[in-house]
């Protein structure tokens, strides 16, 4: 490649320019091809300067969103003319860019606070000098931009409200009804926002119709009303039915108005208690029997309160305001009526003044993450919330997820009893909101529909004391050693630690093993050093059955009631000790309640317990106050259960828990070959269909300790193709168990909600005793009986996707930006305040200036989503995911003589077609297809994707899109031996329409029958260029033998069908059976390790040399 010259730097002396002694204006004399040129600049900075909008016609003028009458003479563009900025004060508003002054302004406000857009000052200076010197008129300063997002956040945005905590520490929480009054005028949202549960049949597959919204949230947080023609009815009142019945309405959802139809068209529904008159001498009045429930169609509905008040009275019916009481069950006594006032019925319709009022559900979410972007550790704690009502494709999006809370130094209790006070004010008074859809105010009602985050939080957040505690699962009332099974759950031990959720293990008769290696190791005199016996097999076996057997569960009134005797206990002088055995004996720790019992400790230290001075001592530390408010906020939640409505977090429990538990475990059996053939074996796995990447085989074997939740969704799906030689035969039979209860796990849609649970649960157990029949030390691992909850989570909250949190996870990497990008004096001020700038350029845009004024933007801020530059991403739009990826075939080629049986066309065929399921199948895919001629109940085709055809000058040409594709069908033959997966064989041919094509899916080679190698050989690429070294790859043997891989995730609720049976294990002899060989391998390694070191080891006693013996022989 020819090199540049270099400069002759020693001929500077000899001429040097001087240009101030140069005539500028002679010297830039322009021709009069550059006069057109600056004519046209004119006029392009003339429509710059105007902010008209890109998609407006060169003919229609009226289209501009200029103001009317508003001139504008732009600056001509000279050549070295100076573009001066603003520095003074802004310009007058705009109308078109409300509330920024120009457009300028708007687009640099806007950029500035993109969520993953954070630019410093020094580089907001970098980007202003570049506008200035590309020619753009009147670039504001950095204190401009400064002034004018001052005075917008003041007077549109979300506020930040100051606290100062319970314990002693200041945070900020962003105005939690100001969000959610946002997200109501939000066109974009608002539609997607269901109020009312939905009773979908067997279906599931959204939060609203599974039953903790549908039959459990506590009437008085959910919707209290429907309305039909100009009545509303509210729960709680007496209203009257079309017969004449009057009954009193317990909560509403809705139905579809027919079996299948979509859930946009449903219909209102009742869920009442029957209303009794009665009269007599005395009283006129009803009577409400609550055991007679009635579900009443809307359309049955005739009187609401108000109109049966007019009516009562004509109908010789009794006084609708006196509600004499309620029986809860036949037989029982009349109890008073406290649900309302009866008088005035619900205070809700007081409080609306004929407006709508809507119950908004909210996923409240709490985690921690580093400040930093260093691996030094700045931990803050975080509240995010996205609203339940929303659609699982729109749940997660980082659009849909809110900031509420951080700090490093409040703890997240702390922090939630702010947030506990914005929601009970909502709760009481409502939330006035611009309801976009209805265009009219509503006042809205938010409730906590569960509280997300890992496996830690949920403990600290349900006052239990962790998973390593003995009592370690918030659900139930399991236990791990050292408990006495004999006592009552409430009054067994429970430790009072709580580390990091991957390194923690359950402490039972033998030392955890670390889950970065194999559970080989030599646990039992490890034990021993620390002065604990080593577990028996009946230890073992215990220890199995209590993990895998069903418990009482913990409930929100036991746990309250414990917290308030320990109080008691502390305020009376029964001391620390006392305390702390209570936290042992109950298996309950309020971090919270914590801090304020060591100040009463610490403030009465010295004092006689009992006498005036020590109560004195305790009263001055109380206050007088009730025990409620020294308890955790969590339990003034209202219609929140902590220890049942914090579900199964599957990121941490599956992903993060057991594969990568396993894979760990894996990877440390092997030999260095082994973990060569295991890499190969890896990078030629087939990931078609999968939707994911090719597999880094060497990343995932070298760094097995340090792989992602990404990752291990890939080994999951791979594992039964690359494992099943190289592991002993229990360990690959639990990783298939795994692999297969995966895909269920992660199921989207449930169209029968009984059936499906009843696999999922045939998966979970037969997962748990595959693992019990490998062995019983893994249930050290608390991870191993929380799985066993699920099913019951899937039922009450819908699919486990739902309540995962992987978009909660990904948020923290934009409150890291937020702390980076700030001085780190006031975090939990400069992030929350930085995320309320976020929030307030959040498109589309609405702004509230009270409870009834409501401000949308101008023309020209709602245009910036829809423009549409050549070559260029529209940011803002990407951002906030605003763009509708259009979804198109690639360019087709022709074959005039495809077909030529079927129709006398000219056809072309393409080379990818999108599926009904939104992926894209290219040919040779193989596909699920469901063939038009077939029965609904049949399973669908599995077919291989040979062509794709479109018929020139068709409509599905002028759409891009194909006509009919050529499949090459595959029967199942079959369950392959090893894999225990469906094995397929190519049985014929068909064409079919194209949209008859469902999905993708994967197929891979019977490798393990073949006994295929890694004897093939592929170039390497290096820096994206091929270099002359190779490396190895599965050569296939026979390749028409292939199985259909049932552990793919994706398109799960297709390819479930085809899911083979398996033969159950008997539990109890899994766990002897595990149990015999983990005593086995113990022993025989205590042999090893005595032999090499006769003075060290104990000689092992005869007996317990042949215990195992005998049991594994009894099985």
């Amino acid at each position: 490649m020819p090199q540049a010259a270099a400069p002759d730097t020693d001929n500077y002396d000899v001429f040097q320019l001087d240009w101030d002694a140069i005539d500028h204006d002679q010297l830039y004399v322009p021709s009069a091809h550059d006069e057109q040129l600056t004519t046209m600049a004119s006029n392009l900075a003339g429509w710059l300067a105007d902010g008209e909008d890109l998609i407006c016609s060169d003919e229609d003028g009226s289209n501009s969103p200029d103001v009317e009458g508003e001139d504008f003479d732009p600056e001509l563009l000279q050549p070295g003319a100076t573009r001066p900025a603003q520095r003074g004060d802004t310009a007058p508003p705009n109308a078109t860019w409300f509330p920024w002054p120009d457009k300028k302004t708007c687009i640099l406000d806007i950029l500035r606070h993109l969520p993953r857009s954070l630019f410093s000052d020094a580089q907001l200076q970098v980007i202003l000098w570049g506008l200035s010197v590309l020619g753009v008129d009147n670039v504001p300063s950095t204190r401009i931009l400064k002034d004018i997002d001052s005075a917008l956040q003041s007077q549109y945005g979300i506020p930040s409200v100051r606290y100062q905590g319970a314990l002693g520490h200041v945070y900020y929480v962003n105005h939690l009804p100001s969000i959610i009054a946002q997200e109501m005028a939000n066109p974009r949202v608002r539609p997607h926002i269901r109020h009312y549960p939905e009773d979908a049949g067997g279906r599931l597959d959204q939060p609203w119709q599974a039953s903790r919204w549908l039959y459990e949230i506590d009437p008085t947080v959910a919707t209290p009303m429907i309305r039909k023609g100009r009545q509303d009815f509210y729960v709680f009142e007496p209203m009257k039915l079309m017969d004449g019945t009057v009954v009193v309405p317990e909560r509403w959802y809705t139905k579809p108005s027919t079996p299948g139809s979509p859930s946009s068209d449903f219909e209102y529904w009742g869920r009442a208690w029957r209303a009794h008159p009665v009269v007599s001498d005395h009283t006129r009045g009803y009577v409400v029997h609550m055991y007679e429930t009635m579900e009443v169609r809307a359309s049955q509905f005739l009187l609401s309160f108000p109109h049966l008040l007019q009516t009562y009275r004509m109908d010789g019916q009794p006084d609708p305001r006196n509600i004499i009481g309620l029986i809860e069950t036949r037989g029982c006594g009349v109890l008073p009526w406290t649900l309302t006032n009866p008088a005035v019925g619900n205070r809700w319709r007081t409080l609306a003044r004929g407006h709508r009022v809507l119950s908004y559900m909210i996923w409240l979410y709490c985690d921690d993450t580093s400040g930093n972007t260093s691996k030094k550790w700045n931990k803050h704690n975080s509240f995010l919330f996205t609203a339940a009502g929303l659609p699982r494709v729109m749940v997660h999006k980082e659009s849909s997820i809110h900031f509420l809370a951080t700090s490093n130094i409040a703890p997240p209790l702390e922090m939630l009893d702010g947030i506990v006070d914005q929601l009970e004010y909502a709760q009481m008074h409502g939330v006035w909101a611009w309801d976009i859809e209805a265009r009219e105010m509503a006042l809205v009602i938010p409730a906590v529909l569960a509280m997300l985050g890992d496996n830690p939080m949920q403990s600290e957040l349900a006052c239990h004391v962790g998973l390593q505690g003995k009592y370690f699962c918030r659900n139930c009332w399991v236990h791990g050693a050292g408990a006495d099974s004999s006592q009552r759950p409430d009054l067994a031990g429970v430790a009072v630690t709580n580390s990091d959720d991957d390194a923690r293990s359950i402490q039972t008769g033998s030392v955890a093993t670390d889950s970065d290696g194999s559970l080989h190791r030599d646990v039992t005199h490890q034990s021993k050093r620390k002065g604990r016996r080593s577990e028996t097999m009946q230890d073992l076996v215990d220890r199995a059955r209590r993990f895998l057997g069903a418990n009482p569960p913990r409930t929100r009134q036991d746990t309250v009631n414990k917290l308030r005797s320990m109080f008691h206990e502390v305020t009376s002088g029964k001391g620390k000790t006392r305390y702390i055995k209570m936290k042992t004996d109950t298996g309950i720790k309020d971090t919270y309640m914590d801090v304020f019992v060591e100040r009463i400790l610490k403030h009465v230290k010295g004092i006689r317990a009992g006498s005036d001075r020590y109560t004195e001592a305790v009263s001055a530390i109380t206050q007088g106050r009730p025990v409620e408010q020294f308890m955790s906020p969590v339990w003034r939640i209202k219609g929140l259960d902590p220890h049942q409505d914090t579900p199964v977090e599957i990121l941490h429990v599956i992903l993060l828990g057991f594969l990568k538990y396993f894979w760990r475990d894996a990877i440390s059996r092997l030999n260095d070959a082994q973990k060569v053939e295991l890499q190969v074996r890896l990078a030629s796995f087939d990931v078609t269909g999968l939707g994911i990447p090719p597999l880094a085989g060497q990343t995932l074997v070298q760094y097995a300790g340090s792989l992602t939740g990404r990752d291990f969704r890939a080994i999951s799906q791979a594992a039964p193709f690359v494992l099943y030689d190289l592991v002993p035969r229990e360990c690959y039979e639990a990783f298939l168990a795994l692999s297969a209860l995966v895909p269920l796990v992660w199921q989207p849609c449930i169209d029968n909600i009984d059936e499906h649970l009843a696999v999922l649960q045939v998966a979970i157990d037969h997962f748990l005793n595959c693992t019990a029949r490998w062995t019983p030390r893994w249930f050290n691992k608390p991870k191993f009986h929380i799985i066993r909850h699920l099913p019951d989570h899937i039922r009450r909250f819908g699919p486990a996707i739902l309540f995962a949190t992987e978009g909660f996870e990904s948020y923290n990497a934009v409150i890291r930006d937020h702390s980076i990008h700030s001085n780190r004096q006031a975090p939990s001020w400069d992030i929350a305040r930085g995320m309320a700038r976020c929030h307030r350029v959040l498109p589309p845009l609405v702004w509230c200036n009270d409870e009834q004024d409501w401000l949308m933007p101008g023309s020209g801020v709602e245009s910036l989503v829809n423009i549409n530059i050549p070559s260029f991403r529209n940011v803002i739009a990407d951002y906030f995911g605003l763009i509708d990826e259009p979804l198109t075939l690639e360019a087709a080629s022709r074959a005039p003589y495809a077909l030529q049986h079927v129709e006398r066309r000219l056809y072309q065929t393409c080379q990818s077609v999108v599926a009904s399921s939104g992926e894209t199948c290219r040919l040779g895919d193989f596909v699920l297809a469901q063939d038009p001629r077939a029965a609904g109940s049949t399973l669908p085709l599995v077919g291989r994707l040979h062509e794709l055809l479109q018929i020139c000058h068709s409509p599905a040409q002028q759409r891009n899109q194909a006509n009919w594709i050529l499949l090459e069908t595959f029967e199942v033959t079959g369950s392959a031996d090893i894999y225990n997966l469906p094995r397929i064989q190519a049985s014929s041919w068909v064409v079919l329409p194209v949209t008859a094509l469902t999905c993708c899916v994967n197929v891979q080679h019977n490798c393990a029958r073949h006994r295929c190698t890694g004897s093939a050989a592929v170039s390497v690429y290096e820096e994206r260029e091929k270099t002359t070294k190779t490396t190895r790859r599965i050569e296939h043997l026979v390749p028409s033998d292939l199985i259909l891989n049932t552990a793919q995730m994706r398109n799960a609720t297709h390819v479930q069908q085809f899911r083979t049976q398996v033969q159950q294990l008997d539990r109890d002899r899994a766990i002897h059976t595990g149990a015999a060989a983990e005593l086995n391998a113990q022993k025989i390694k205590t042999l090893k390790t005595s032999k090499a070191n006769p003075a060290r080891q104990p000689p092992m006693s005869p007996s317990m040399a042949t215990l195992d013996i005998r049991a594994h022989n009894k099985w």
